[in-house]
């Protein structure tokens, strides 16, 4: 089980509007002097990810490289692209490769390894890759959140496992993403390999009988789908994180997150970061991974993306221990089962659900 410093929470959850204004207000949009290229670093990562403001500008200060952002869609698009130029890469450093995508990242040649200072650091559960080329940077699962209000006005008890949400009690009440386009819809797709095993897709039946719904993505389930922004259905994936953000994102609105995590369904998701074979400027690359395991980026994670840091011990914001419940057992699968099986249950997936 892991220290409170560092129980487990995903991305993001509701920013990533702000996730794209802070990574703009911290990068380089460009420059066209060659003096500008040399004190550029390159981050290739997926659309919403947001850089920990304060601790950027420091390394800027510090080193006086500037980051530049480059953001790519979602994780699996970025990586895609990555990999069509490998060895001329469009940055210096990769950050957004997950478990559920590693081993098709270190399948390929479009990253090398580069061992960081700091990464004896990083917590022995999170080092996934055995190739060494990719170094973890945070953690936490995806989860199904439930609409604590709706439950209770509806006098229905929230679910607490997953063989549940298949039974009439929970019937039109779940909204899904779609784990060929999202993240969160793969991670909840290998969640339901972890527990099922063979009879997965059997289950995937029994929660289409029972009234599924799939969005193409986590925006549309939890800004359009879920009844705590409006929609009609009162569970959804997103992330262990999510209850935490509610309350920031409330700005003082809300003193109780709307949402509560069903916790045996929580799949840990860990992200990693890399450098890019061929980066123009592979000794500003190395800079800045060795920045993203100091004390100060690791700090400024959680309250940026919404996720926890793999530094070992490092301290978290008030809001995020007292509003976010232990995950001491997520569903886990390695990056090797995840690679071998991931088109052919995607393809089942679709079979069914489609």
């Amino acid at each position: 089980m892991k220290q409170v410093t560092r129980q487990t929470v995903a991305r993001r959850a509701v920013a990533i509007g702000l996730a794209i204004v802070l990574a703009a207000a911290v990068s380089s949009c460009g420059g066209s002097s060659s003096d500008e290229a040399a004190n550029t670093v390159v981050l290739v990562t997926y659309a919403g990810y947001a850089l920990p403001s304060a601790a950027a500008k420091a390394f800027t200060k510090r080193t006086g490289l500037t980051i530049k952002v480059k953001a790519v869609g979602d994780a699996g698009s970025a990586l895609s692209a990555a990999i069509l130029t490998e060895g001329k890469p469009e940055g210096d450093v990769f950050f957004g490769v997950d478990n559920t995508l590693l081993s098709r990242a270190t399948a390929s040649k479009a990253f090398v390894r580069y061992r960081p200072a700091g990464a004896s650091t990083v917590a022995a559960d999170l080092e996934l890759d055995p190739t060494g080329q990719f170094t973890p940077v945070d953690d936490g699962p995806v989860c199904i959140n439930a609409d604590r209000k709706w439950f209770t006005s509806h006098n229905v008890p929230i679910p607490t496992s997953l063989s549940v949400l298949t039974e009439p009690e929970y019937k039109n009440l779940l909204v899904v993403e779609n784990p060929a386009a999202s993240s969160t819809g793969m991670a909840f797709l290998v969640a339901t390999q972890a527990s099922f095993g063979a009879a997965t897709d059997d289950y995937w039946r029994k929660l289409k009988a029972n009234g599924v719904v799939v969005a193409d993505s986590w925006d549309d389930a939890w800004n359009s789908r879920y009844t705590t922004n409006g929609g009609n259905r009162p569970l959804v994936v997103s992330y262990a994180s999510s209850p935490p953000a509610e309350i920031v994102d409330s700005d003082g609105k809300l003193t109780r997150p709307r949402s509560a995590v069903m916790t045996a369904s929580c799949f840990q998701q860990v992200e990693f970061v890399a450098q890019l074979a061929g980066a123009p400027h592979a000794a500003a690359a190395h800079k800045l991974i060795d920045e993203m395991l100091s004390s100060e980026w690791q700090q400024g994670l959680p309250l940026s993306n919404y996720v926890y840091p793999a530094v070992t011990d490092t301290p978290l914001p008030e809001i995020f221990s007292e509003w976010t419940v232990p995950i001491p057992s997520p569903l886990t699968m390695t990056p090797a089962d995840i690679g071998k099986h991931r088109t052919a249950w995607i393809d089942a997936w679709r079979k069914i659900m489609e």
